[in-house]
């Protein structure tokens, strides 16, 4: 197994999946029992119908939380099984936010590993397609916070100073011929991603927005990268840009190998 994959954040991350999901079926079991009870009484029939709704439910959650727990341990999945990602994002992440609340686990450290492994699921269902338009989509916090160019409008207004991330982002959207933009917020990013058409966006943000852009963006696929914040809270923000360019590389490569 992986250990680079396992990472402590995902390592919790599933602990509460699997403890979330122990609760529901144990809720799912008592909300049976007791109907089973009452159905009775009506008639004998509207037990058996409450039973194979019951069967259905318990057989959609072990499949579920087994191809899920496949793919965040070990970091490959069975392929493009269709909504995954939906359920994913819209199922077990309010349920394991909610988890981790009540247990006070801190609420970005979950993203974070959701984010990994939804970074895993995009990059399984990538492969065998060429993607021609690659958006790289930043925040605006990642600018260096007493810039005084505008780079929000026009992102070629970077006159490359070096003191922030976005010269080496926009040499490396140069490199590869990509298109790149910086958003100052979820609308924004939404028109821009309307504009720009992208086959896969590959989006900077604090995980908050990141997971936000996740879900509004579906089903176009999403790799994020979590910025980093030495300075607080949106302000001039760093990113690990070696991971980004890795990134596209293994895309390019992955067309190589077709």
């Amino acid at each position: 197994m992986n250990k680079k994959i396992i990472s402590k954040d995902r390592a919790i991350f599933m602990a509460l999946f699997f403890l979330s999901g122990s609760i529901l079926f144990g809720t799912g079991l008592m909300v049976w029992y007791f109907m089973s009870i009452g159905a009775a009484v009506i008639a004998g029939w509207t037990v058996w119908v409450i039973t194979g709704l019951f069967i259905m439910f318990a057989l959609f959650m072990t499949l579920f939380s087994i191809v899920f727990a496949y793919t965040a341990l070990t970091g490959r999945n069975f392929g493009q099984v269709k909504g995954f990602r939906r359920v994913a994002q819209r199922l077990t992440l309010p349920v394991v936010l909610r988890t981790g609340k009540m247990l006070g686990v801190e609420k970005d450290r979950l993203v974070r590993a959701f984010v990994n492994i939804n970074n895993e699921i995009v990059r399984n269902l990538m492969k065998g397609k060429q993607p021609e338009n690659i958006l790289i989509l930043l925040p605006h916090c990642l600018q260096l916070d007493d810039c005084g160019l505008k780079l929000t409008s026009d992102i070629g207004k970077c006159v490359g100073c070096g003191k922030c991330d976005i010269k080496d982002l926009v040499e490396i959207a140069e490199k590869y011929n990509l298109a790149i933009n910086v958003a100052t917020g979820g609308t924004v990013a939404r028109r821009i991603v309307k504009e720009t058409r992208p086959d896969v966006i590959l989006a900077v943000a604090c995980e908050r927005d990141l997971l936000s852009g996740i879900q509004d963006t579906y089903p176009l696929p999403v790799i994020g990268f979590c910025n980093k914040r030495p300075n607080g809270e949106c302000r001039s923000t760093r990113v690990n840009v070696r991971m980004i360019e890795d990134e596209i590389k293994n895309i390019y490569k992955s067309q190589e190998a077709i």
